[in-house]
């Protein structure tokens, strides 16, 4: 039981160590492999599978090869611990093969995330299997952390889609982290204690990221979504998991939205989205426990109905709900360094006025661009003595902003620079950031969707797996 509680510390940490490096990412830019957070990244997933390891020897050395080769628990850590060893080196062939790509969401990196919450499933599933106890606790928080992880941008105030997605992508892995954790923990109260473990993670997170002077994330009010879900489930003698759709969207909704416009660095999901994140939501919702528990049973005609509805018209609601498009706006991989950028940004509530000086000194055209989930505004630099150049621009919403300071020499030599912003607020900020060449931009082509297509089906493939692993012989239900 020791190795498997260090192994869900060790992930747990690596979970803090993602949110550091996206925080640095925000303030400064594109790292080395030796940065901080990325040395105590692989530290801590070191921990976490060498204990997983050590765990698994144990257990094929108590029941033999022959019994270990069947034994779902040994299977699902190889998966998983495979899972994630392929996606480093597949992170590094995409970043030579394509570019630099600074998108949460893209294969590569959804492949590391799904593999570490199938991880994390592992490990609650063979902690229930070694006599649980108050350890699952620690392993069904693991489990909703990892849940989290596709939203840590949003979570940030750094969105690289409109915020419509923020809430629907929450909703859709909360929604299985709870059917999950109610499979393997018996414990009638087990969302609620996964769920503090999560609020307890995440509140040690913020001051030791403000204490280093980076930005930080928010407390998900998860808490108040397992308080729902526990509740609710108490009270009503006949559950069935397919309420799960219809709660947990309401729940995040109606703790997220009011809450999200006072938590310093959360994307603010506006009124006007509220229907089409709602829908969507539930649709998410519907499909993870059609896929995880599968039809509802003949008793309950209302709710398979409105299930099978949702996840029906959720196959075709999202792409006419997608606002925008993905910004190059969140560690925008700039390219090699060309000397540095001396900026003097003031706000004044929507309005970003800049004097930024390149050194060495540009000629030609330049042009200031305000970035964020999908946006992209322009408009002119002009320049003065001393090589220094100003302008201004307004954006239509609060938040983080990505400013960018591009000049266009002779011929199609560039360079830029970029500050990170926050609108509607009164703040004036003094720095000196890289000024670089940016990377070519490569197009896409048939080995890109080939790759595009294997990286994410590999993690649908995975994450069907695991929403239907350990469902024929659940641990029964308290």
């Amino acid at each position: 039981m020791n190795r498997l509680i260090t192994a869900a510390a060790g992930g747990l940490l690596a979970l803090f160590s993602m949110y550091w490096d996206d925080s640095l990412h925000t303030d400064v830019g594109r790292d080395t492999f030796w940065s901080a957070p990325h040395v105590l990244l692989y530290g801590s997933l070191t921990v976490t599978l060498g204990a997983t390891a050590w765990w698994a020897v144990g257990r094929i050395r108590g029941r033999g090869l022959r019994a270990a080769a069947a034994d779902p628990l040994l299977r699902w850590a190889a998966i998983s611990a495979g899972a994630i060893g392929i996606s480093a080196p597949a992170d590094e062939a995409w970043h030579i093969a394509f570019g630099r790509d600074a998108v949460l969401w893209s294969p590569p990196h959804l492949l590391a995330i799904v593999a570490t919450f199938a991880l994390a499933v592992t490990l609650l599933r063979a902690i229930a299997a070694e006599g649980g106890g108050g350890s699952l606790m620690l392993g069904g928080g693991l489990v909703l952390a990892a849940s989290l992880a596709p939203v840590m941008e949003y979570e940030s105030d750094v969105p690289q889609y409109s915020a419509v997605w923020f809430l629907p992508a929450a909703t859709t892995g909360i929604t299985l982290a709870i059917v999950l954790i109610r499979r393997f923990d018996p414990n009638p109260w087990a969302v609620t204690r996964a769920a503090l473990v999560v609020t307890a993670v995440r509140l040690a997170v913020i001051p030791v990221l403000a204490g280093l002077g980076y930005s930080t994330p928010i407390v998900p009010p998860v808490l108040l979504v397992a308080l729902a879900v526990d509740l609710a489930r108490g009270r009503n003698g006949s559950w069935s998991p397919w309420w799960l759709a219809l709660i947990v969207p309401l729940a995040v909704h109606a703790t997220y939205m009011p809450l999200l416009p006072v938590l310093p660095h959360g994307t603010i999901v506006d009124a006007h989205q509220f229907v089409p994140s709602l829908l969507v939501s539930i649709g998410g919702s519907a499909l993870v426990i059609l896929t995880a528990e599968g039809l509802p049973r003949p008793g309950l005609p209302v709710i398979r109905a409105a299930g099978l509805t949702v996840a029906a018209l959720t196959l075709a609601l999202p792409l006419p709900l997608l606002s925008a498009g993905r910004a190059a706006a969140h560690d925008p991989g700039q390219g090699t360094e060309a000397g540095k950028a001396h900026w003097r940004t003031s706000v004044q509530g929507s309005r970003i006025d800049v004097r930024v000086t390149p050194e060495p000194g540009a000629s030609g055209r330049a042009s200031l661009v305000a970035r964020r989930a999908g946006q992209e505004l322009t408009a002119p630099l002009e320049t003065f003595e001393n090589g220094v150049y100003r302008g201004d621009i307004t954006v239509p919403e609060p938040g983080r902003w990505f400013v960018y300071a591009a000049f266009r020499g002779t011929g199609t030599s560039t360079t830029e620079t970029w500050i990170p912003v926050e609108a509607d607020s009164s703040q004036i900020l003094q720095e000196a950031r890289p000024l670089y060449i940016p990377p070519a931009p490569r197009k896409d082509g048939a080995g890109r969707t080939a790759a595009t297509v294997a990286l994410y089906g590999l993690s649908a493939a995975i994450l069907l797996a695991v929403a239907r692993s350990g469902r024929r012989t659940p641990l029964p239900q308290g």
